[in-house]
């Protein structure tokens, strides 16, 4: 197994104003990783195939190295990357590399658009729909205020669409 040849493991990405999401989809017991300012190395056997995976990648910007959470889940190792400026703008993408890697996706799970709703400071005062619908509405709907006796212009029938019994008995009769 040793003159195996290694391949890169999926990795799916997503990020925010001040930190990434990578996940390496590869069920690895003991993964070796190393994060430096604009790279991340990973090496490690998955299972059940023991097929020999090693990936290094090389960030769009700095990262901070110090500041890497990973957390290794049973069919695979997710890491938390804080970006060195946390204040920039997103990534337009993860690597510097010209070509997108055919091993690289995006995490539409944790994707979520620079400026959205879920990025808002507190102070911006946005309600929630969850807040929306736990407010206490003292003005009660009732449908006792609707008329059924008014009659309603989309009621009448349309011309051209019905038949009339008379029009059909004329035509029996031709």
């Amino acid at each position: 197994m040793s003159s195996e040849v290694a391949v890169p493991p999926p990795v799916v990405w997503a990020q925010r104003n001040d930190v990434l999401y990578l996940t390496v989809n590869v069920e690895c017991p003991d993964p070796t990783f190393k994060f430096t300012e604009d790279t991340m190395y990973f090496k490690g056997v998955g299972l059940p195939d023991k097929k020999n995976h090693e990936v290094t990648i090389n960030f769009y910007g700095k990262i901070n190295p110090d500041k890497v959470v990973s957390k290794n889940i049973n069919r695979c190792i997710e890491f938390v990357i804080t970006k060195a400026d946390t204040k920039a703008s997103y990534w337009p993408k993860l690597t510097n590399d010209k070509n997108k890697p055919h091993w690289l996706k995006v995490d539409f799970n944790r994707w979520k658009d620079e400026g959205s709703d879920d990025e808002m400071n507190e102070g911006d005062n946005q309600m929630s729909l969850e807040d929306m619908l736990r407010m206490k509405n003292d003005s009660k709907l009732s449908f006792d205020d609707l008329d059924d006796d008014q009659e309603d212009s989309d009621d009448e029938a349309m011309p051209g669409l019905t038949e009339d019994k008379d029009d059909k008995e004329e035509e029996e009769k031709k």
